[in-house]
């Protein structure tokens, strides 16, 4: 994680503190961050600093990323890769993915982490921009996508998101909010396929599925784009309302493809974009409230880092699932532009394989 730990509460008070004491904004926004169920985020950047250049263009918001982005890549990745076995990165990995929504640039963090992870030049690389909270669920397709046809091989997604250099801090409705929920964050997965009659170690997440959905009719859902002042994010007010109307559909039409119900379904990862995003997928899929509880345990904890968050989830499953000899069927699923619902069906490994 980066390495500016900020409580939410005092996080609040500073934020307020940029604007006039008598203003609207200063009084909306205690209220707003208390609402979020956040306990505390990481930033590589304290944007309330007055060191920092609230109005910079985005040239060099840019530069900050690569310049912050990096470091934290490089080692989440090659713990990664040391955790998933990989003893020879340069050999073993065949596809590198970075996945971001919070910085832009090429040549970008994936031509620099083939140096400093030890890959192979000939790795073949992808960049997977401006997909929002999804966007590790686009990784995970293609790298499942490369293993299956590349047998033997391995893929390594990451997953970088760094909203801190972006911050302005304006008096807007749409800023408090996007601000009071976004935070800083990295994670990374190594994807590979099983061999034939190959089990997978305990506590292995073996995906079966992976699903999409675009929901007609709600183009301002979520728009990202980027401005003068950095890469913005605006959420739509119906944004909820959304997912309630477009998430069940999706998730049993991919269950079905793979011959189960939500009944069958024991894990539900879904995105920690903030309370009104839990909420409205967990009455969406009829869902009873502790069913989601690795996803506010990883707000609490972290905040929303874009698409470095389903992974927190996924992690604090299988951690739960290693003790356990039930197979745990699961779906996970976050949401893109459009608005679109990214997910996958999954299984966790059980400890007895």
């Amino acid at each position: 994680m980066p390495g500016i730990v900020q409580k939410q509460s005092e996080m609040a008070s500073r934020v307020a503190a940029l604007f006039d004491a008598d203003s609207a904004q200063r009084r909306r926004i205690p209220r707003i961050y208390a609402k979020t169920h956040i306990e505390r985020r990481f930033m590589a950047i304290d944007a309330t600093d007055a060191a920092f250049d609230r109005a910079a263009p985005t040239r060099r918001r840019m530069e900050l990323f690569m310049e912050h982005a990096l470091p934290l890549a490089a080692d989440v990745a090659g713990r990664a890769l040391a955790e998933g076995g990989i003893a020879d990165p340069a050999g073993q990995i065949g596809l590198l993915v970075l996945v971001t929504s919070t910085g832009l640039g090429a040549p970008g963090i994936d031509a620099a982490l083939v140096k400093r992870l030890g890959l192979a030049p000939s790795v073949a690389r992808l960049s997977v921009n401006l997909m929002g909270c999804a966007a590790a669920v686009n990784g995970l397709r293609v790298a499942s996508d490369f293993a299956r046809s590349n047998p033997g091989a391995r893929a390594l997604v990451c997953n970088v998101e760094l909203s801190s250099v972006n911050a302005v801090f304006v008096d807007d409705i749409n800023d408090v909010v996007t601000s009071s929920l976004f935070a800083d964050g990295c994670s990374a997965m190594v994807v590979g396929a099983l061999a034939p009659g190959r089990a997978p170690s305990p506590g292995n997440i073996v995906i079966r599925h992976h699903f999409t959905r675009l929901v007609d009719g709600t183009l301002d859902g979520i728009r990202l784009a980027v401005g003068e002042m950095g890469i913005t994010c605006e959420l739509s007010p119906d944004l909820p309302s959304y997912i309630h109307l477009g998430l069940a559909s999706a998730v049993d039409e991919a269950l079905a493809a793979v011959g189960l119900s939500r009944s069958d379904i024991r894990l539900w990862a879904i995105h920690p974009g903030g309370p009104r995003i839990i909420e409205a997928s967990v009455r969406s899929l009829g869902l009873a409230p502790e069913q989601a509880s690795h996803s506010w345990d990883a707000l609490a904890d972290c905040g929303n880092m874009l698409s470095a968050s389903l992974p927190f989830v996924l992690q604090r499953m299988v951690a739960a699932e290693k003790s356990s000899e039930v197979v745990g069927n699961g779906v996970a699923f976050s949401f893109a532009p459009g608005i679109t619902v990214e997910g996958l069906v999954f299984e966790v490994a059980r400890s007895s394989c």
